[in-house]
């Protein structure tokens, strides 16, 4: 995305000279915290752009959106995210090149992760509102929800919050678009994301034997 006719974090071309400053640079790159899922959102803004694969990403990604190749943008912005998936800025980028593709299930989940890890509104929701329209969702029926700062458990979910449940929980190493995207319009709190994927039948097939001991009491 652009503001103002700039690129929104700036980031330089790189050449020769570039490319030296970001090798001694990469020494430095800022760790993520995990201490809690707040901090690990935090963190992760400012250490995806310490990160010279991060930048090496989105710079591509960018050059392809600037090119109108937004199947080589989506790619380049999606391995971005897959080294810090919870930057929030580039969430927005991914479903902007999803919706120029009418990829709309795609954009929606982008845009709905982008709103539950901090991206402002006014980046967001018209965005978001385009693709559910192009779907004939109202949006009283599934609303936009926005980051909560509180208790983890009252957190607003996004896509990389249901893949890590999924694998947990579940066993999964990943969901498809449509059955992801109903979990993050039912449900607007990890706590009711967790909830609903215990009780899925997924939860029961994934654990059997120790939920045969649990109900035989021998736990």
């Amino acid at each position: 995305m652009k503001k103002g006719g700039k690129e929104m974090f700036n980031i330089p071309r790189r050449g020769a000279a570039q490319a030296d400053a970001t090798d001694a640079r990469a020494a430095r790159v800022l760790t993520i915290s995990c201490n809690s899922r707040l901090e690990l959102i935090e963190t992760s803004q400012v250490a995806a752009l310490t990160d010279p694969r991060f930048r090496e990403f989105v710079e591509r990604g960018d050059r392809a959106r600037d090119q109108r190749n937004w199947i080589e943008a989506e790619a380049a912005y999606a391995a971005a995210l897959n080294l810090y998936p919870y930057e929030r800025s580039y969430w927005v980028q991914l479903g902007h090149m999803a919706k120029e593709q009418e990829r709309f299930v795609a954009a929606e989940i982008a845009y709905r992760t982008a709103c539950a890890l901090g991206a402002a509104p006014q980046d967001v929701d018209t965005h978001l509102r385009f693709v559910l329209a192009r779907q004939w969702i109202p949006e009283h029926r599934h609303p936009i929800r926005h980051f909560e700062a509180g208790p983890q458990p009252r957190q607003v979910p996004g896509r990389p919050d249901v893949l890590a449940y999924a694998r947990m929980l579940w066993g999964a190493s990943g969901m498809d678009d449509d059955d992801l995207v109903s979990f993050l319009r039912r449900y607007s709190t990890i706590d009711e994301l967790v909830a609903a994927m215990i009780r899925d039948a997924r939860f029961e097939r994934a654990n059997r034997p120790w939920l045969e001991l649990v109900r035989e009491e021998e736990l």
